[in-house]
């Protein structure tokens, strides 16, 4: 389930922006499709040959902010801004909102919210009022978290393992969209990893959700904890709408976790989450900090490993929104590594798969009427179904009951192609999730 606010970078360099030297044509193509794995591939290769001096900074600015490392793409976007106003046109504001959202990740919160307000104060001050909806609402949010301390954590000079759960997820109740009997794929289950959290002296089985952008709780769990709110609601997918909150610590297992701003989630968008029986969720803000997750199948433990495993020869293949890039009928594609797709066998294509393979997946595909959810909505409708599908991530094959073609998933962007979750944790002895060096690495 992916949880978290995000302002898309537009498309920057129109054709008479790219210079027409080869090399700045492509790097401008891959900038412009949003391609990060082919360009932090690509650009190493053509930089010494790119003629646009600003290109390589953007070049720069995205391979370092979508591969996680934060302070590299705040030094280019620093520079961007203060050197390269005139060649980014309209594109600048873009590069504002992604300075401030990764202050706001690094937990700078007040300087984020400050250096928005100067600009907006600035446009505004030059008579610009169009245009300004994002950096308005960014500042409100933000600003609401000014004051709280930044996400740290501490941990023993030694490997911390945890164990986790399985969980079969059954209604608490039979709605009427779930009666139908799915014949279709008997051996589906829908299966939710949780680990144990300890939250001042008690422990709380939170599921373990790679796909979520930011950990979540219940509004119920804040009140029965005594958390505070903060700010007013904010969006997380789609039209739902959330609050915030602070939580001071979590341990996981021998592991601290400071400071969390966590999502919650209003009582009456809950319905399907409250129906399942899904409670806290631990969310990629907390497993991105530990660095290194290994998801141990054969003793049904997570490994928080205190030197992190070596680069794959094949090379990075994770972005820092859980995106892992796959392969199938060898083409490269993009999926959501996502924990909380709780589905045991299957997968999800989007929009951005189906709409370039229509023809194929209609001449195979079957309908039928699939149940399911997330936070904010819940139900059943009619899609298409490829059975089976196959991939690969990290030339490790994963082999799928089938594929369900969900155009309007509202989880994701135009240049991610699907969903995979725990049906790719189940069928490998070990996953290897390193946040660090940016690799998903399956083991059999």
């Amino acid at each position: 389930m992916a949880r978290t606010i995000m302002i898309l970078l537009l498309s920057l360099f129109s054709s008479q922006m790219i210079s027409a030297q080869q090399s700045d044509q492509r790097i401008g193509e891959l900038i412009n499709t949003e391609n990060w794995f082919a360009l932090d591939k690509e650009y190493p290769i053509l930089k010494d040959s790119m003629q646009v001096p600003f290109l390589k900074v953007v070049a720069e600015a995205m391979i370092a902010r979508n591969f996680n490392q934060k302070e590299r793409a705040l030094e280019c976007l620093n520079e961007l801004l203060s050197n390269y106003q005139s060649d980014l046109g309209a594109g600048m504001f873009n590069f504002i909102i992604l300075r401030a959202q990764l202050l706001e990740e690094m937990g700078r919160y007040a300087e984020a919210a400050d250096f928005v307000k100067n600009v907006l104060d600035q446009l505004k001050g030059q008579g610009i009022t169009e245009g300004l909806d994002a950096m308005e609402y960014f500042n409100q949010h933000v600003n609401a978290i000014r004051e709280f301390p930044e996400l740290n954590l501490s941990r023993p000079n030694h490997d911390v393992s945890v164990p986790f759960a399985l969980k079969e997820l059954k209604p608490k109740r039979i709605e009427s969209w779930m009666r139908k009997k799915d014949e279709r794929n008997p051996d589906a289950k829908s299966i939710l990893m949780s680990v144990p959290v300890t939250f001042h002296g008690e422990t709380i089985p939170f599921h373990f959700d790679t796909g979520a952008g930011m950990t979540f709780v219940s509004e119920k769990f804040v009140r029965e904890k005594g958390l505070p709110l903060v700010g007013d609601s904010v969006t997380y997918t789609g039209n739902s709408k959330g609050l915030r909150t602070f939580i001071d610590s979590l341990q996981i297992g021998e592991i601290t976790v400071r400071n969390i701003i966590a999502g919650v989630g209003l009582e009456d968008e809950s319905e399907f989450l409250d129906l399942v029986g899904v409670g806290p969720i631990l969310g990629r803000d907390v497993i991105a900090a530990i660095g290194e997750t290994q998801i141990c199948m054969n003793d049904s433990t997570i490994l928080f490993p205190i030197e992190t495993s070596p680069l794959p020869a094949s090379g990075r293949n994770l972005l820092y929104n859980s995106h892992v890039e796959a392969t199938a009928a060898g083409e490269s594609l993009r999926f959501l590594f996502d924990t909380g797709n709780a589905s045991n066998n299957a997968c999800y294509l989007y929009a951005a798969y189906y709409n370039t393979h229509r023809e194929a997946i209609n001449k195979v595909a079957t309908t039928d009427t699939i149940s399911g959810g997330g936070y904010g909505s819940a139900g059943a409708r009619e899609m298409k179904v490829v059975r089976p599908f196959c991939l690969s991530i990290g030339n490790m094959p994963i082999q799928l009951v089938e594929a369900v073609v969900d155009e309007e998933s509202t989880l994701t962007d135009d240049h991610c192609h699907g969903n995979i979750g725990i049906a790719a944790v189940l069928q490998h002895r070990k996953t290897i999730l390193n946040f660090r060096d940016m690799f998903i690495k399956f083991e059999k």
